[in-house]
């Protein structure tokens, strides 16, 4: 061991006189004032070269070495889905983009109709295989969390990465305080307006507006399909919620939903409107120009341009006493199988992430004519897309509690019954908070 000190001793002493040497070499030559390197591009070592340092800095132990490249993802994972025509082909081209930019990772893909994927996936997960990641809707996530088939991402994705996606489309993978998957689009509700009757930028800002323009004539009127989600959006801009966090039915405790009720039935008397819930005779009667706005989402977007063509616009709600309205905003998003072991889950994150870009973004808008979760995604030149993604500004996640089962039937009877004409608004907003509660065991 001593005649190893001593050799390494005298090969540091040696690697110092050659610096000294060097250093005296050096000051021969024609050099600057101290504290005015130059630098000859020429000269200038290759990353990872040797260099040599003069002046009085001590030379360097351990010699720079170029920044290593990251090791290029290799593997193979499955992914299941249920996207067809042209969300299938938008699909194929996001997958054909990340094996250029994955060259090593291969993306096998198995599509399962949609009325099947959710089952089929928990079986196989819960018999301990499965895909990799499933393209699913947000509505399976709490049964899915609940089964354990799908891998929390909070410590998985640095939380900064998560700022490009809607606030409200990321907010509908988050549950019971976790986050457990990716949204690559969304749907909304917004305006629809016929140009050939009404000039969007003049549609009033607020609904008492929206109501007196509508009762001007009835080529003005407004058509809105009475269901629960169509008409959510009604609940926020007069400052009510259907739930708390706790699945507590709280719409008859603070704002005031009676008087959204109120506002619905009196626009459903103004002739030319209709508050229905004959989805069908709504789009027949606006297709056929008999009113100007029709509430709606980009589900009908191939079918009115192919009425309207460039006639046809998008443009956010009207806000509400309390403040904006704030559609429900539901999406697809993907997930990831709790069983994958750690390097497995890099590469199945690898594509999650690159489908979820405003890259792919892209590609689902112009393909899949779908509305992307990625917020910075160019939309092209397709107006209406735009217009949903400015309504969705202003959106918040459809719920994702268990006691929206009950919820569906109940608060879609709630407005029936408001315009009905029959019932009080009061008495029904807190007839519907009981029976919802009671059904949930509240």
């Amino acid at each position: 061991m001593n005649h190893l000190l001593t050799s390494a001793a005298r090969r540091v002493l040696l690697a110092g006189l050659i610096i000294v040497l060097l250093a005296l070499l050096a000051a021969c030559e024609d050099t600057p004032p101290a504290g005015e390197p130059v630098v000859d591009a020429a000269a200038t070592p290759a990353a990872g070269a040797a260099t040599t340092t003069t002046g009085d800095a001590p030379a360097p132990s351990i010699l720079p070495t170029a920044t290593p490249t990251p090791t290029p993802l290799a593997g193979r994972i499955v992914l299941w889905h249920s996207w067809a025509e042209g969300d299938g082909d938008a699909l194929a081209a996001i997958l054909a983009a990340y094996q250029r930019a994955e060259p090593g990772v291969t993306v096998d893909t198995l599509f399962v109709a949609y009325p099947d994927l959710a089952q089929a996936y928990a079986d196989a997960v819960a018999g301990g295989g499965g895909p990799d990641l499933v393209l699913a809707p947000n509505w399976w996530l709490g049964d899915l969390a609940t089964a354990d088939v799908i891998q929390p991402l909070d410590d998985l994705v640095p939380a900064a990465d998560l700022n490009s996606y809607w606030p409200a489309a990321l907010g509908n993978f988050v549950w019971q305080g976790r986050l457990y998957g990716l949204p690559t689009n969304y749907e909304l509700v917004s305006v629809f307006v016929n140009r050939a009757l009404a000039d969007p930028a003049a549609l009033p800002p607020t609904l008492d507006g929206w109501l007196a323009q509508a009762q001007q004539a009835p080529t003005l009127g407004i058509g809105l399909y009475n269901n629960l989600y169509h008409l959510a959006w009604g609940l926020s801009a007069y400052g009510a919620r259907l739930f708390d966090d706790n699945g507590v039915a709280v719409i008859d405790q603070g704002g005031d939903a009676a008087g959204y009720l109120a506002w619905l039935r009196t626009l459903s008397e103004t002739p030319g409107s209709y508050v229905d819930p004959d989805y069908g005779m709504l789009l027949d009667r606006f297709k056929k120009g008999e009113f100007a706005y029709f509430v709606d989402g980009p589900w009908a977007i191939d079918e009115l341009r192919g009425v309207f063509g460039d006639s046809l616009a998008v443009t956010p709600l009207p806000a509400g006493p309390a403040g904006p309205a704030q559609p429900w905003l539901s999406a697809d998003g993907v997930l990831m199988n709790p069983t994958l072991a750690p390097e497995q889950q890099q590469i199945a994150l690898s594509f999650a992430r690159f489908l979820t870009t405003a890259e792919s973004g892209a590609l689902i808008a112009s393909l899949g004519k779908r509305l992307p979760a990625a917020r910075n995604t160019a939309l092209g030149e397709d107006a209406l897309l735009t217009g949903f993604a400015q309504q969705a500004i202003n959106a918040q996640p459809m719920p994702a509690l268990p006691e929206m089962a009950q919820a569906w039937g109940y608060g879609g009877d709630m407005f029936v019954k408001a315009v009905d004409g029959a019932a009080d608004p009061t008495a029904t907003v807190r007839e519907t908070a009981a029976l919802i509660n009671d059904a949930n065991s509240k």
